[in-house]
């Protein structure tokens, strides 16, 4: 009997601990719901979600926390999870009439989204407009709203207000990806019209579409390449570098970056940050000729011949019909007065360029090599060809006068030198060789 006592008041004193860990835990999940309300006025979705998700793992009926969560999903733009979370909470508290208003409410918005829907797709731009601004007035905390509406505006090409409202949805949402990525498609679409507008050979407006676009999204790598391009067409060298080297920064991985990049280096005479820029393309790309030209081109003006001449060897093994990777290996050729390899190369380049006027330079190192080699005849042919195309270059009167010279033909051989001095960064070199032939004596070498 005395046993059957003790064991009544432990089941007693244990049901007496249960019941005060019950209301103990009940107090702490008001405390939490309305800590989560009170986050959710700061828009604290997440922090809100944890808290909720707590308070549902133990009481997955609790109408409240599931009522409340409903705020959270119209934050993140689930207007249909939103609605059936308050339908939920209906079912367990059914005497609640602010639940069951807000499931009205609710289904009037997922139809006024629609109708929005309907119109934009069908063009209707301003009629959508005031439906999402009559929601927007009634649910100002609704990401969707605010992220559909800025693809309206995209769609009016009004940038700078469909990155507003872009920003607004990231803000209220900043863990849905949809929200956090449409500044991206937005200035994507941006650069793609300005790509259009460079094609067309339009500067102005590509200009301007880029810069917008880097107003949208200031670390966007492949819009500083463009700008910088633009910058270059225009001639602003400065402010083209300034951009690419943007560029690089923010898209570390782009190989027409880092090649425009180093060809300006390499223009501009900065010859190791050239080099450096040159050789990060042929990491990212091994079969790219282009950035192999270029950097035999640096090391050919920086007298490493050797380097030069590894590089440019490469580059014509990988592109055969490059002229400007066989016109520098011409060069090079020269300089180190191997003619026959020299003739080779740049008779190739001169046959690849089409415009005469273009290819007056190759033409002038083929006649030089010719003229060392012996071969005057020809020489004089080519000579020829690169005053017609450019008559004020003192180089190709210089070459025609020696070809005149050494085939005996002396009295032309001064004229070609009289037309040369007109080029003053050639009468230096013409005048003694003319002085020679006015005195009776041959060239000097």
């Amino acid at each position: 009997m005395i046993k059957r006592k003790k064991l009544s008041v432990i089941m007693i004193c244990i049901m007496v601990l249960f019941s005060f860990a019950a209301a103990q835990e009940n107090g702490n999940d008001e405390q939490k719901l309305e800590k989560a309300k009170s986050m959710l006025e700061d828009l604290n979705a997440e922090g809100a979600k944890a808290l909720l998700d707590d308070i549902l793992a133990r009481d997955s009926v609790n109408a409240e926390a599931l009522y409340t969560y409903h705020e959270i999903e119209l934050m993140y733009g689930d207007l249909t999870e939103a609605q059936e979370l308050v339908r939920k909470a209906i079912e367990y508290a059914p005497s609640k009439q602010e639940y069951r208003d807000r499931f009205d409410e609710l289904r009037d918005m997922i139809n006024q989204l629609k109708d929005a829907q309907r119109e934009v797709d069908s063009g209707n731009y301003e009629t959508a407009k005031r439906i999402f601004n009559d929601l927007i007035e009634q649910n100002p905390s609704i990401a969707e709203l605010y992220y559909r509406f800025g693809f309206i505006e995209m769609q009016e090409e009004d940038y700078d207000a469909a990155r507003e409202y872009f920003d607004r949805a990231s803000i209220l949402a900043p863990d849905v990806e949809k929200y956090a990525r449409a500044k991206s498609i937005l200035a994507a679409r941006i650069l793609r019209e300005a790509q259009q507008s460079l094609g067309r050979g339009d500067l102005s407006t590509a200009e301007r579409k880029t810069e917008t676009c880097l107003r949208i999204n200031p670390e966007f790598g492949s819009a500083y390449s463009i700008l910088g391009y633009i910058k270059l067409r225009s001639g602003d060298i400065s402010a083209a570098v300034e951009n690419l080297e943007k560029a690089v920064k923010f898209n570390p991985e782009s190989r027409s970056a880092w090649y425009n990049l180093g060809n300006i280096y390499r223009k501009r005479q900065e010859y190791n940050k050239a080099e450096e820029a040159l050789l990060r393309t042929i990491q990212l790309d091994p079969t790219y000729a282009k950035a192999y030209t270029g950097l035999g081109q640096s090391y050919l003006a920086e007298k490493d011949y050797d380097k030069a001449e590894t590089y440019l060897k490469k580059a014509i093994e990988l592109d055969p019909e490059s002229e400007a990777a066989r016109d520098s290996y011409g060069e090079l050729m020269n300089t180190l007065e191997r003619y026959d390899e020299a003739i080779e190369h740049l008779t190739a380049a001169a046959d690849m360029i089409r415009n005469p006027r273009d290819k007056y330079l190759t033409n002038y190192r083929l006649a030089y090599a010719y003229n060392r080699s012996g071969e005057y005849q020809k020489a004089l042919e080519v000579a020829k060809e690169v005053t017609r195309a450019n008559p004020r270059f003192g180089g190709g009167w210089y070459e025609l006068g020696v070809a005149y010279a050494k085939s005996g033909e002396t009295q032309n051989a001064i004229n070609a030198f009289n037309e040369g001095r007109s080029d003053r960064d050639w009468r230096g070199l013409i005048e003694p060789e003319r002085e020679r032939l006015l005195t009776g004596k041959d060239l000097s070498f």
